[in-house]
């Protein structure tokens, strides 16, 4: 029996594409838990998969050759013990491509079950994010730690970005298995208000951003999503403004998302007395991101001239920081620059500009080409859904994660596999 067979008579083709709904759950446990299933997940694509044309769409050779220019540059430019991600940076790719792959399975049978599994257990997620707000502790005794909650994912404060970067997914299965949303209205603007209520515990302002992104992108493209978007928005200011106002949780989340973002954007100092309900203020001046990350992207900017056809190697920045002991004589230094786009132009220089341009521009033209041809059946709504995905993981203009990091770029290449797919059913139909 050779290993196909074998591989087969252990894992049949519906059982496989339980991946789809595992790979975003093992995150709650843990990267290294989501680095097996990634892998796992290649390989048996890899044994199965009998389309050897897959590896040549232009699509894939595009990212393909993007992974080249990052295993070459790595190569050339950056310390030893730096290198072994951008090296194999091109798993990444075979990972999207075997989430395209496991699409085309799961679209034979579409077991809504699989679906209803993952709806499950970001519940239990959310009542536990809940219950962390309300009691200071989650129910495995994890403590909110810097007035944000996390839940499951203890002291890496990455709950909100975890789920604002994997709504663009659920939207997608929801349209993918045309499920119908005015026959589930009261279930849905239960599950979204209670969503959004998370992200916003969370007290990543990143993640509370991009959510309003989505939310304002859906809103307007998706007609049949804006009533329950309107309810659980209504239902998210309700929230917001009974917990502020009667001072309710253990963590003072409207003071992270909105006076201590007023006070770093504006230079204004607030100070609010919970004793006192004077608020004394004092204007400064205006700015455009908090000092930290100013002075990140001066540094960036200061070694992009140094280099700026090639950049200075991906990891470059976090590279330099090692070698001055994080004490740089311009801007300030981290383990990334904290923006997509900076940390791109930077590391990969002016050819991984030229990158990220070819890519945004492809996808923002059959993004808007679909709206002005009024395509809005269920194929084109999972197509936009993950189009909006891939906009907000390469959101340009806020501060972000290290593109290089591979929590990053799981989540970025999932989505870009269910964009693979979707792309061929509506757009090469």
């Amino acid at each position: 029996m050779n290993l196909v067979n074998f591989s087969m008579k252990i894992l049949n083709s519906q059982s496989l594409t339980l991946l789809l709904f595992i790979i975003p759950l093992s995150f709650i446990a843990g990267i290294a838990v989501t680095e097996f299933f990634v892998f796992f997940c290649t390989i048996f694509f890899l044994v199965i998969n009998k389309d050897k044309s897959l590896f040549f769409d232009n699509k894939i050779l595009f990212l393909f050759l993007f992974s080249a220019y990052i295993l070459i540059n790595a190569y050339l430019k950056i310390s030893d013990d730096l290198k072994l991600g951008p090296i194999f940076y091109f798993r990444y790719v075979l990972f999207s491509i075997a989430i395209f792959y496991f699409c085309g399975l799961f679209d034979d049978f579409k077991n809504k079950k699989y679906f209803f599994l993952l709806i499950s257990f970001l519940l239990i997620l959310i009542i536990d994010s809940l219950f962390q707000f309300f009691y200071g502790f989650n129910t495995l005794g994890f403590k909110i730690t810097g007035d944000r909650v996390s839940s499951f994912f203890n002291d890496e404060l990455i709950l909100g970005s975890f789920l604002v970067r994997f709504m663009p997914v659920i939207l997608w299965f929801i349209f993918f298995l045309k499920i119908d949303l005015k026959k589930n209205i009261i279930p849905f603007i239960t599950f979204f208000s209670l969503y959004f209520i998370t992200i916003y515990l969370s007290g990543g302002r990143t993640s509370f951003f991009l959510s309003v992104v989505i939310i304002l992108g859906l809103f307007i493209i998706i007609k049949d999503l804006r009533r329950i978007l309107s309810y659980s928005i209504i239902i998210l200011i309700f929230f917001i403004f009974i917990t502020s106002y009667f001072k309710i949780g253990n963590a003072n989340t409207f003071n992270r998302i909105f006076v201590k973002t007023y006070n770093q954007i504006s230079k204004t100092e607030i100070n609010i007395n919970k004793s006192d309900t004077k608020i004394k203020k004092k204007l400064k001046k205006t700015n455009i991101y908090s000092k930290d990350h100013e002075g990140h992207i001066l540094l960036a900017l200061y070694l992009f001239e140094k280099n700026k056809i090639f950049g200075i190697g991906p990891q470059g920045f976090k590279d330099y920081c090692r070698k001055v002991k994080y004490a740089p004589k311009i801007g300030i230094c981290s383990t990334h620059p904290h923006n997509i786009l900076i940390q791109i132009i930077l590391e990969l220089g002016l050819i991984g500009l030229v990158f990220y341009i070819v890519a945004a521009v492809f996808v923002l033209f059959n993004f808007f080409k679909s709206i002005v041809r009024h395509k809005f059946n269920y194929d084109y709504l999972a197509f936009y859904s993950i189009t909006l995905g891939l906009i907000i993981n390469l959101f340009p203009f806020i501060p972000g994660g290290n593109f290089f990091n591979n929590w990053i770029s799981i989540i970025l290449y999932y989505n870009i596999g269910l964009y693979l797919y979707s792309y061929k059913k509506c757009i090469l139909k």
